[in-house]
């Protein structure tokens, strides 16, 4: 084989190398991100800390979370609304009466913490949560 010949081989199997190692990784970035997309359907059990401001130091509640949408569960003094995104990421909002309170954070497997504000009662801090069920 003539040295053109050579040459055009070894860009032809370089190129399908590199080819290869493009979908390989795209296959294993793929996997990686389908792996951290997780159900955070269920009931948690929440503990919200106060570190900021004169609310009381600390309030428990119960949320149900249903298709990654949160809702309050049974009787609870303050209603829950927001959402739990397949990677965990948690925006809700806490309300009563005139008052809100906005809760930020991230849910892995059974557990969560995040923190809190409320520009209405002046207060913040953070929170933590437990899957029941």
């Amino acid at each position: 084989m003539s040295p053109v010949r050579y040459s055009h081989l070894f860009t032809a199997a370089l190129a399908a190398a590199s080819l290869l190692s493009a979908i390989l990784m795209a296959s294993a970035e793929n996997k990686i991100r389908s792996a951290a997309v997780e159900n955070h359907d269920g009931v948690y059990a929440v503990e919200i800390v106060t570190e900021q401001g004169a609310c009381d130091r600390s309030y428990h509640w119960t949320i149900a979370v249903s298709g990654g949408r949160v809702s309050s569960a049974g009787d609870a003094i303050m209603q829950a609304s927001g959402q739990i995104d397949q990677r965990g990421v948690v925006s809700l909002a806490f309300r009563r009466d005139n008052n809100v309170a906005h809760v930020a954070g991230k849910v892995k497997g059974s557990s969560g913490s995040g923190t809190w504000s409320s520009p209405t009662m002046q207060c913040g801090g953070s929170w933590r949560a437990a899957r029941q069920s």
